[in-house]
Parts: C-alpha cells; sequence; structure tokens
C-alpha cells in the first residue's frame, strides 16, 4: 500500500517560488560506496566517490545526493595528505584504498552512514520511496536492530516567510502536536529514553508560546528561544533559522561545542528520534504527514488559537495523565479537520 505525501497549505513562499524540503537519512550496517552504487542504479545520476567513507550522486532523480559515513575524523581523510607526501596512492586498487574500504567496513555496526539529500520540490518527494526501498533491500539496519543504534530521520523544509508571526504559529503549532506525534509514531524506547537526541521544550517555555496574548518582535522570539533552548537538541530545531535572521544572538548564547554545528538557513530543522529505514514497507511519507499536519494547523488561526486555550485549561488542572488526556483531544481534532483531507 502506497502512502501519499499531503501538500502544505502555503506550498510556495512569500517571494512566490515553491517551497522545498531536505532530508537526512541515518542508518547501519551498509558499507559506502557498496550503498552509493545501489543507489545510483535506482535513482540515476553520476556518482562519484570521494573515499570510501564518502560519495555524492549527482543528477539523480531526487537531484544531488551525499552518502557518507558520519564520523568527520573519517570524512576528513587529513592522514591522506602526508602519506601522500610519501609517494602512498590512494586510487582504486592500491593497498591503502584497499584498508580504507576495510576500515569502513569495520565501522559500518558503530558509526553511523547518512543520506543527505538537497532541497527537494514538494511535489516530487515520492520519488523517496525509492530511495528508502534501495536501502532496506540491501540490508540497511535501523534504530530497532540494536540497543547501540540510535539514528534518526532529518526534515528540513523551507519556510514561507521570515516574520515573526509565521514562525511564532508554526512553533505554537508543533508544541500542540508534539504529544500527539510522539504517541502516535511509535517512537523507538532506544531514542525516546535511552539518548539525549531530543529533549522536550521546557515547560516554561511552553507555557510563555502557547499563550493567544503572546505577539513577539523577531528580536522578542529569538530571546526568549535562546533563553529556554540555547540547544540543538529539540525536535524541532529553530536554531538554523534564527541563526540566519540574527546569528551573533544565537552563537552567542549557545555552547562552544555546538556553535561549529549551527549554520543558519531559512529552512525548520525537524528532527525524527527514528529511521526506519529497515521496516518494510515504511515510507517517508509518514512522518512527512505529520509534519504537513503542523503547517495545516500553523496556517489555520482559528484553530491555533482554540487549541491553546484548551491546551491553557488542561494545563492549569491536575491529571493524572495529562499527556495522554491531550493526546486523545488531538486525535479527535485532527480526524475532523484535517485527516478528512488526506
Amino acid at each position: 500500500m502506497t502512502t501519499s505525501y499531503l501538500m502544505p497549505p502555503r506550498a510556495v513562499d512569500n517571494d512566490g517560488n515553491p517551497r522545498r524540503a531536505g532530508f537526512e537519512f541515518e542508518f547501519g550496517n551498509l558499507p559506502i560506496l557498496e550503498a552509493a552504487e545501489e543507489l545510483r542504479k535506482a535513482l540515476g545520476g553520476e556518482l562519484e566517490s570521494k573515499t570510501p567513507f564518502e560519495a555524492v550522486l549527482h543528477d539523480s532523480r531526487v537531484g544531488r545526493l551525499k552518502i557518507e559515513r558520519d564520523a568527520d575524523i573519517l570524512k576528513s581523510v587529513k592522514y591522506r595528505r602526508w602519506l601522500e607526501t610519501l609517494g602512498i596512492e590512494f586510487t582504486p586498487g592500491t593497498i591503502a584504498h584497499e584498508i580504507e574500504a576495510n576500515i569502513d567496513s569495520a565501522s559500518k555496526t558503530l558509526v553511523p552512514c547518512e543520506v543527505v539529500t538537497d532541497p527537494i520540490p514538494f511535489d516530487q518527494l515520492s520519488d523517496l520511496d525509492t530511495l528508502v526501498k534501495t536501502l532496506n533491500a540491501m540490508g540497511a539496519e535501523g534504530t530497532q536492530e540494536s540497543l547501540i543504534y540510535a539514528f534518526g530521520l532529518h526534515i528540513n523544509p523551507s519556510i514561507p516567510d521570515r516574520s515573526p508571526t509565521t514562525l511564532m504559529r508554526y512553533l505554537q503549532a508543533y508544541l500542540l502536536l508534539a504529544t500527539w506525534i510522539i504517541e502516535s509514531s511509535q517512537i523507538d524506547i532506544t531514542r525516546r529514553f535511552l539518548t539525549k537526541y531530543i529533549d522536550p521544550f521546557p515547560q516554561a517555555y511552553m507555557e510563555l508560546l502557547l499563550d493567544n496574548s503572546y505577539s513577539p518582535s523577531t528580536a522578542t522570539l529569538i530571546a526568549d528561544y535562546m533563553e529556554h533552548n540555547p540547544t540543538r537538541t529539540r525536535a524541532l530545531d529553530m536554531l538554523p533559522i534564527l541563526c540566519e535572521l540574527d546569528e551573533a544572538s544565537v552563537l552567542n548564547a549557545i555552547s562552544d561545542d555546538e556553535r561549529n554545528l549551527i549554520k543558519g538557513r531559512p529552512a525548520f530543522h525537524y528532527r525524527l528520534p527514528d529511521c526506519k529505514v529497515n521496516v518494510p514497507g515504511w515510507s517517508v511519507a509518514l512522518p512527512w504527514n505529520q509534519w504537513v499536519y503542523v503547517e495545516m494547523l500553523a496556517d489555520d488561526e482559528t484553530l491555533l488559537r482554540e487549541l491553546i486555550e484548551e491546551w491553557c485549561t488542561i494545563n492549569s488542572q491536575f491529571s493524572i495523565a495529562p499527556k495522554t488526556t491531550w493526546a486523545v483531544r488531538l486525535t479527535s481534532v485532527l480526524s475532523q479537520k484535517f485527516f478528512e483531507r488526506a
């Protein structure tokens, strides 16, 4: 059964350009160059093998793909420069190249493999299913395969505009739907409890944002976010967008360890804690459509304000399981408002 990819209500940005989304898939157990070659066969394009740890597929059906081992110490291959001065070559067929290939093979169960796409137009996202099927057929392993695995899926949709009101509404919509997304996604326990891959937004920040009187300027939106969330470890990581708007304010508020990892770009960084490329029949449409519900709610000001009022009421009342109560309520609302559109 094929799951269709929903389209957000705002498919073009304020300049009239079609919006796009980039994707990052993390998984284990595949040699980089073998995975890259199979993706070339499935998606077309021209393959550039940089090292046994990194390859680029140009002009595929989903645009440019980077296939790489997620470890800077391997990808940088700084050791090559010194060895090349001694006359050691790393071209395919040489002993040095075979040693690198063996290192990649040995590291495949310990160091994640990543496939990173360039931004893809929303109406072409269905081609990602071919990518997933290819990795699945090769035996790619997801989080469920081992307790030491913690692989994620990142979705990076471009923003429709830069106004603080729009960014605020997306944040509000995500905060309202976060519990429902977690419950309906059946997130793997490894990501949920054994890693700090995504931390929840602090309660104080939720109470600040989920207030219909909140109407920040860009500066206030950034200051409030950075006060409560000076980290990348949020499911909806806003640091790339905020860095694009005010780089100095963002970089000054985060730790040295994270500062080098933040790059400004006009796109949301939606970090899902579980990549299921190992599950037969799994489609990127499932997590993508959950994101589209966030977009739908952000675009529906009346419903957004109503749900904020409901959340405030539930939040102020004592409940043994407030998150479960809210998730059940959202399932009902989404079924009436959005699911029928799908």
